[in-house]
């Protein structure tokens, strides 16, 4: 961070819903002369991203909650619970899910952070209180439009990784 720099205080700072999820924006990049960004995330019971690989590298130190993480192989999936660390690679494939029966948070650092501005471009920020979705229950993916940030994944060296939905047909 600048010298002297004052940040937003905690109900002050900027909050963003991306997918299922709440960022609270702590320390933005353009802050950091562009080497790290830091936000909480609040992830409500079965709530989290699809599988995906990025640039950054990301650290997020789980707070409260229960969370299952996936890094590398699907597969393969991990308990995360408060007080965890978790360490994603740059490029590496992950994911991760609130598993546990109340929301969860976590605090993420991104080096170098560029993944915050493509949250900015694939959320809807939160002006209020009462535009904060009900963080206790699972969400209701049905009603959850990703074409946005599929559409701005390639911009920002995003990828997802999801099922293939149609199995391939094979001439016969």
């Amino acid at each position: 961070m600048k010298a002297n720099q004052t940040l937003p205080a905690a109900g002050q700072a900027e909050q963003l819903l991306l997918f299922t999820d709440v960022l609270t924006i702590r320390v933005p990049q353009a802050t950091t002369d562009g080497q790290y960004a830091i936000f909480e995330e609040e992830v409500p019971p079965l709530g989290g991203p699809p599988p995906h690989t990025h640039p950054d590298e990301e650290i997020f130190y789980i707070l409260s909650g229960e969370f299952q993480f996936v890094l590398h192989d699907l597969s393969k999936p991990f308990a995360a619970k408060a007080g965890s660390l978790v360490h994603v690679p740059s490029g590496a494939l992950h994911t991760f899910k609130n598993v546990g029966p109340t929301a969860g948070k976590m605090l993420v650092l991104l080096t170098p952070g560029n993944l915050e501005q493509y949250f900015r471009q694939v959320s809807t920020p939160i002006a209020g209180p009462e535009q904060k979705p009900d963080l206790s229950v699972p969400p209701d993916l049905s009603k959850i439009d990703p074409s946005r940030a599929f559409a701005l994944a390639e911009a920002y060296q995003v990828e997802f990784c999801l099922p293939q939905l149609i199995p391939s047909q094979t001439e016969e």
